[in-house]
């Protein structure tokens, strides 16, 4: 890679990276967002709501994402609703991480101490309020951990939009080997995911040290 085709590529790096690292963090904003709706409502205990939910999750956590973004982006103009790609994987990633976050946290609320389930009726609290007040917290504070080794997830999530014709760091990559035949530039974008992993993963230790000190 020589210095001038460099230059010349540095622009639809800049933007591949700006566009993976906004997806990520919007990626990860609404699939927590998504998951603990999902997770709240199913500890309601409303069985329908319940049976609902469950069959959600089942069926997103064992479709490939890409088929999802493809569903969004090439099915829902047939029924003329047009949405920006990146909308598109935006929603994709909500729909299928959400998912993941839901169960995470389910498992979470399922390991709540009863005692304080029942002490926590015994006061009078409805079931909402305990969920609200209690369970909820109780399981999200325990969950952060589990819930940021799955947002991780995400930012390799996003090397998929240019599937759906977004300029991401992996199409910026893939641009300059189709018009240069030199895969350095794969080398490039591979480094540059390397670091996003690095700054994640430590945000997220600093995020989990500052979880275990308010216990």
């Amino acid at each position: 890679m020589t210095s001038l085709q460099f230059s010349s590529w540095l622009p639809i790096l800049l933007h591949g990276l700006r566009v993976t690292v906004l997806a990520s963090l919007a990626g990860i904003v609404t699939s927590i967002i998504w998951g603990c709706i999902l997770a709240s409502l199913r500890a309601l205990e409303i069985k329908p709501l319940s049976m609902i939910i469950r069959a959600y999750t089942s069926i997103f956590r064992n479709t490939p994402l890409l088929v999802v973004m493809f569903f969004l982006f090439y099915g829902f103009p047939m029924i003329n609703l047009d949405l920006p790609a990146i909308a598109c994987g935006i929603i994709a990633i909500t729909l299928n991480e959400g998912a993941f976050v839901a169960e995470i946290i389910r498992g979470a609320i399922q390991n709540v101490k009863k005692g304080e389930i029942e002490a926590a009726r015994s006061m009078g609290l409805s079931r909402a309020q305990v969920v609200h007040h209690i369970i909820f917290p109780l399981a999200i504070r325990d969950s952060v951990p589990m819930i940021l080794g799955q947002s991780s997830i995400i930012i390799k999530d996003t090397s998929l939009f240019s599937m759906i014709m977004i300029i991401d760091l992996t199409a910026a990559g893939r641009q300059f080997y189709a018009k240069y035949f030199n895969p350095t530039s794969i080398w490039i974008v591979g480094l540059v995911y390397i670091a996003l992993f690095l700054i994640f993963s430590l945000i997220g230790r600093l995020i989990e040290r500052k979880v275990r000190v308010n216990r």
